[in-house]
């Protein structure tokens, strides 16, 4: 049994190492995600959109 709780230990850590830091990282891109997003609703400000048409020079 302690042999099994071993090694149960050593393959938790190990995937941590391993996958830690990405997991980190992700949960960082999303928080930064989440704040532009809220200040973009709080501020009201809004993107223009794209659009597929060719702009036209004024002449």
């Amino acid at each position: 049994m302690q042999l099994d709780a071993a090694a149960w230990l050593v393959e938790t850590a190990l995937a941590l190492r391993v996958f830690g830091p990405d997991v980190i990282r992700g949960g960082r891109r999303l928080l930064t995600a989440g704040v532009r997003f809220g200040i973009t609703q709080l501020t009201g400000a809004r993107t223009p959109a794209r659009t597929n048409e060719p702009q036209q020079e004024a002449s």
